[in-house]
């Protein structure tokens, strides 16, 4: 007999024989059940549409698929999408839920969470929560940094080095270097429209050119006005951009006023107002320009590159003042880099909305104020009034309707609390969470004398971020 025969005929006279022995001894074969033992909470294996998904239509069908070692109490089971339970409106089996809306949502990133236990005696309980957008986004996020120096001023390393850090190791999508131009060579034979003179204006051109890719990195460079800080109350120190040449603090004849007059003459120019405090100045305590104001669009509240925020300056108290005093400024956070740490130095980002990744794009958010602050390497914020995104000024609308989401995908950085600001740091709404999904909708009436609003962002881990404003013209 072949072993394969051998094989068939033993193994079933096994089986049948313990059969006997078990049935002739009063033993019952059962399936063993380790629910008890159970405990793990169900698991989430497939949602729809997909966590962080985009260019999603706007009633999607959204299905959780889940399952559990000892089932899943489908009486457990409850859906919320933007923090309403809608599990009454869903269809529920044993492995899945489903759930199509009766209207379209709204544009932007909609939150979905999931809580449901199993069957166990544990009553393990999961919770789950992601995002998906709705709608092909106008915007893109887009990060980096606009203040930094190198050894070509009283900085550290070259031009190459700054941009090769910013855009290989610390992977920004732009940024800037900004030299004090009363450090660059024949400085007096400059000017704003021609800044050829200097070998190291031009070298700063070239170097940019150089690393700079359409979609990939955008390297840019500026100057910064350095009214010196060793008098009593200092002007102050101003970034400027987009321009073909520089001027110098070295020009003795340009005093604040005549700086003022002189870059208002150039609608392109873009300009910021650097660490605003009593060291290096505060641009007499902020007072207002009206022909400034249409060049000025940048304050930086965040700059330093010290790990430890705590040691950097901070300046939200004079983002407000200059807010309150009239100013129509953004807020930016930079690491003013003087050392070889460019874009590494800490998590300080200016977030720029652009339609796409090109130097001219960027400027055109930056001088729009599209643009957000941030001390978190990696937080996004959206912000709207009547879809109007931050920046912007609606004329005389009958109402307001507020919409923000924060997203943050670090566990560790969940969100604590999103505040509303308006006049005199004055927060009008605001909203605790303890996720890393965070939305907050609300509409009030356009009656008030409010002229602004901004969002700030603060973080269980101790970060903060704050929005530019919405202005409301009445």
């Amino acid at each position: 007999m072949s072993l394969k025969k051998v094989i068939l005929f033993i193994v079933p006279s096994i089986i049948f024989i313990c059969a006997i022995f078990y049935k002739n001894n009063n033993y019952t074969i059962t399936a063993v059940n380790n629910t008890d033992n159970d405990i793990e909470p169900p698991t989430i294996n497939r949602v729809i549409p997909d966590k962080c998904q985009q260019y999603i239509i706007g009633k999607p069908k959204i299905v959780v698929n889940y399952n559990d070692l000892s089932g899943v109490d489908l009486s457990s089971v409850k859906l919320y999408v933007n923090y309403k339970d809608i599990t009454k409106d869903c269809s529920i089996t044993e492995n899945e839920i489903t759930y199509t809306p009766k209207k379209k949502f709204k544009r932007g990133n909609q939150i979905v969470k999931i809580e449901l236990d199993d069957l166990s005696s544990n009553k393990n309980k999961k919770v789950f929560e992601w995002y998906f957008t709705v709608g092909t986004p106008i915007y893109t996020h887009y990060r980096g940094l606009l203040h930094a120096h190198t050894s070509n001023s009283d900085g550290h390393g070259t031009y190459d080095d700054a941009y090769y850090l910013a855009k290989y190791k610390a992977k920004l999508d732009f940024f800037a270097i900004t030299e004090h131009s009363n450090y660059f060579d024949n400085d007096l034979e400059c000017n704003l429209e021609d800044g050829s003179f200097s070998e190291k204006w031009t070298n700063a051109v070239n170097s940019a050119n150089k690393f700079t890719s359409n979609g990939e990195f955008i390297a840019l460079n500026g100057f910064e006005m350095t009214y010196t800080r060793k008098v009593d109350n200092p002007i102050g120190h101003f970034n400027v951009f987009n321009t073909d040449g520089f001027v110098s603090s070295n020009d003795k004849s340009l005093d604040l006023k005549n700086f003022y007059d002189l870059i208002s003459k150039y609608d392109d120019l873009i300009c910021q107002f650097n660490h605003p405090c009593d060291k290096f100045g505060k641009f007499e305590d902020l007072k207002f320009s009206p022909i400034a104001d249409n060049v000025i669009c940048l304050l930086e509240v965040g700059n330093g590159y010290k790990e430890d925020m705590k040691k950097n300056i901070i300046a939200y108290d004079m983002y407000q003042k200059a807010l309150d005093n009239g100013w129509h400024v953004a807020p930016t956070c930079n690491q003013d880099n003087h050392i070889i740490d460019f874009g590494i130095a800490n998590e300080f980002r200016t977030v720029i909305l652009s339609t796409e990744l090109s130097k001219e794009a960027l400027y055109d958010g930056l001088r729009n104020m599209r643009v957000y602050a941030t001390e978190d390497k990696n937080i996004k914020i959206d912000y709207t009034i009547n879809d109007n995104p931050l920046g912007s000024t609606i004329n005389k609308p009958s109402k307001l309707n507020f919409s923000i989401s924060v997203i943050d995908n670090d566990k560790e950085d969940t969100i604590k609390e999103i505040q509303v600001i308006s006049e005199n740091g004055n927060i009008i709404k605001s909203k605790e969470f303890d996720s890393n999904l965070a939305k907050l909708e609300f509409t009030i009436p356009s009656k008030n004398k409010r002229t602004f609003y901004y969002v700030k962002v603060l973080q269980n881990s101790g970060k903060i971020s704050v929005t530019a404003p919405i202005w409301i013209k009445k």
